[in-house]
């Protein structure tokens, strides 16, 4: 789930248009930007899977992606905004949280509640739905991409720029696609 994540970003700043657009898309990605360097430095693992999906097998990120450590990025990345306003930095946390019950739904059973925690959670539609994942994160993006849509058309804050931001989420959704990754 890539394009879902920053659909739900784009409702948020639909939501709260005072917040600026870059805090929510950056939120969100929080949790898959501190995976990178935890693999690199070896504190997460994660194998190939190929013609397996979602093409990876995410063996352990507990430090990046546990429900515990959810919250945990999420309250610091609030703090970084707190001298901006309240509302701006609860925003800035809730886009970091949001990726953990997003991904939750995508997840076959690599979640863990904390760092090391032997409770798994995910409810693995990625695996269910080889392909079918595809269009169930089509559905969040769609709705998203509307609500921000329909919320730029009424409000003059967005700087004219939604149709860019519709456009960029979308077709990150259409090159995500499994049958662009198969070739």
């Amino acid at each position: 789930m890539y394009a879902g994540h920053y659909a739900a970003a784009l409702a948020l700043k639909a939501r709260y248009p005072e917040t600026p657009t870059w805090v929510p898309l950056l939120g969100v990605g929080v949790l898959d930007i501190l995976f990178g360097p935890f693999v690199l430095a070896g504190l997460e693992r994660v194998s190939m899977t190929p013609g397996v999906s979602p093409g990876f097998s995410l063996d352990y990120i507990d430090w990046s992606h546990s429900l515990v450590m959810a919250f945990v990025w999420s309250g610091l990345f609030a703090v970084l905004f707190l001298r901006r306003s309240r509302l701006i930095a609860a925003v800035a946390g809730v886009a970091v949280f949001s990726h953990f019950p997003l991904d939750l739904v995508m997840h076959p059973g690599d979640l863990a509640l904390w760092p090391g925690s032997g409770v798994r959670m995910g409810f693995g539609v990625w695996q269910i739905f080889p392909t079918g994942w595809w269009f169930l994160e089509l559905v969040l993006v769609s709705a998203g991409c509307m609500y921000y849509w329909a919320a730029a058309k009424r409000s003059l804050t967005f700087g004219g720029r939604a149709a860019w931001a519709v456009a960029i989420v979308v077709l990150l959704h259409v090159l995500n696609s499994p049958w662009l990754s198969a070739t």
